[in-house]
């Protein structure tokens, strides 16, 4: 199987409290791949592919600006409909049963 039916992989299935600081800008993982957790590592470049001679990029960091100092909880299985925030879409069976399953691939 290709890497991008596999993606976006689910990270972790749980939220990652994060105090963003007024001012900043934060890049966001949504492929799952990063090691910097939720944040993006550009890991997501090598899901890139060809399509009718068109380079196409199906992931890219999404970019958080912060407008004030705050905690948030930001999601890390990637399957949230409301990115880059939890929507708890972690507790679900489907999205626990990708994680486990990515998990026994990587033994």
């Amino acid at each position: 199987m290709e890497l991008n039916h596999q993606l976006p992989k689910a990270a972790k299935c749980q939220p990652a409290e994060v105090k963003l600081e007024a001012g900043k800008t934060y890049s966001w993982c949504t492929c799952g791949l990063s090691d910097k957790q939720p944040f993006c590592d550009g890991k997501h470049k090598a899901t890139w592919y060809e399509e009718n001679g068109t380079t196409v990029m199906p992931y890219r960091s999404l970019k958080i600006n912060a407008e004030k100092d705050e905690t948030v909880w930001l999601c890390q299985c990637k399957h949230t409909k409301n990115p880059p925030f939890c929507d708890g879409s972690h507790k679900l069976e489907e999205v626990q049963a990708k994680h486990r399953n990515q998990q026994s691939e990587e033994i």
